[in-house]
């Protein structure tokens, strides 16, 4: 099991570890930097000179540099921490989310939701939806990729590598 929270609310669990661009000077547990969204990605983000789906590609960008099976072992039972409220779209509830999907790893927010991340996530607005009508899937490049029936977590990379990332958007 993996948790997520917010500094105010788990700051102080001695299972904590800071995934946050910019960790507050009060907060004396762990950090990982490497977990981070980008602080230049954050700040675009923030100031709507990104949208939240530029947001969350350049941060699964982030995760997928990772082992995911050696990162579970190494987060199983911490609290992954930023400042996010749950009712914000966070990088540490996508980290969760990629983490479910792609290996089955029960994720719980602390003081938050309890139910799957991934139907969590969706409530939220922050799913990410295939638009590639017939005219994209006539692109023998798009139609390979789309063709095996991944969801997003399958197909953004592979559809990034061909530089057709406008092929998602986000509902909000």
């Amino acid at each position: 099991m993996i948790y997520l929270s917010n500094f105010r609310t788990a700051g102080k669990d001695e299972r904590a570890i800071s995934i946050a661009a910019i960790t507050p000077k009060w907060y004396k547990g762990a950090v990982r930097k490497d977990l981070a969204p980008k602080l230049s990605t954050l700040t675009s983000y923030k100031k709507g000179e990104i949208t939240p789906l530029e947001y969350i590609f350049e941060y699964t960008d982030v995760i997928y540099k990772h082992d995911l099976e050696k990162l579970v072992k190494e987060l199983d039972g911490h609290v992954l921490l930023c400042y996010c409220s749950k009712n914000e779209m966070c990088h540490r509830t996508l980290l969760g989310l990629c983490l479910h999907k792609e290996l089955g790893v029960e994720i719980e927010e602390v003081g938050g939701y309890s139910d799957n991340i991934a139907e969590v996530y969706a409530e939220k607005g922050y799913a990410a939806e295939l638009e590639a009508d017939e005219k994209d899937l006539s692109d023998p490049k798009v139609a390979k990729i789309l063709g095996d029936g991944k969801d997003l977590i399958g197909h953004w990379k592979e559809l990034k590598a061909i530089n057709r990332l406008d092929l998602f958007t986000i509902h909000t």
